[in-house]
């Protein structure tokens, strides 16, 4: 054993109390959890709205889901996007009159442009939204079209990402974190938009849980 090594494992065992030289073994030492949280407004929606800009996201905030499909329409003239999205099989988004948008319920491919998903949750935090995959969540309609438009409830905001994991019941194959739009800068430190997924992320958050 080099010395440098033996300092190290020599400063392991003092932490641990441990005196002995034989390999370590039996239950980890209890760790505590960290004690800093970051300061948080009183008004989480502020706090992610503020964050999901700053990463360059845009946002709506809509009073019942039943203005969702005024507020997407409202955003893909903005965009000079063709008004045809695909929806995520959500029942609360198939539910909704979707008149005046050619809409269909299926499975996204590459040739779409634009979809509309339902978040899981929003971390206020970090601006962050949390999709969760299901067979009403399927991954490939947060990635594969150009243009994605996510709908989050006010409900289904939390305020750090250690109050996320209790609100997930069920073991899913896969939980992505999305934090604004899909960016690069890889190429000569020059950001690019779009290049592993959507080039445009907007949040449409409903202030209340009633459809």
């Amino acid at each position: 054993m080099t010395d440098s090594r033996a300092r190290v494992l020599g400063n392991i065992r003092r932490v641990l109390n441990r005196t002995d030289l034989s390999p370590l073994s039996g239950a980890p030492p209890n760790v505590p959890s960290p004690r800093y949280r970051t300061p948080l407004p009183a008004d989480l929606v502020e706090q992610f709205s503020l964050l999901h800009r700053r990463v360059h996201g845009t946002y709506e905030e809509v009073a019942s889901l039943r203005a969702v499909p005024q507020a997407v329409h409202r955003h893909l003239s903005e965009q000079s996007i063709p008004r045809k999205i695909v929806l995520s099989p959500e029942p609360e988004l198939s539910s909704i009159d979707w008149e005046g948008l050619d809409v269909e319920s299926r499975a996204v491919n590459r040739e779409d442009q634009s979809s509309v998903t339902m978040a899981f949750a929003g971390i206020a935090e970090t601006g962050t939204l949390a999709m969760v995959s299901s067979k009403r969540s399927p991954v490939n309609h947060h990635f594969l079209p150009e243009f994605n438009i996510v709908v989050l409830k006010q409900s289904r905001l939390v305020d750090t990402m250690e109050s996320l994991w209790p609100l997930i019941s069920e073991q899913p194959r896969t939980i992505n974190l999305i934090t604004g739009p899909s960016k690069t800068a890889d190429i000569e430190q020059t950001i690019v938009y779009g290049a592993h997924g959507p080039r445009t992320l907007h949040v449409i958050l409903v202030r209340d849980a009633v459809s």
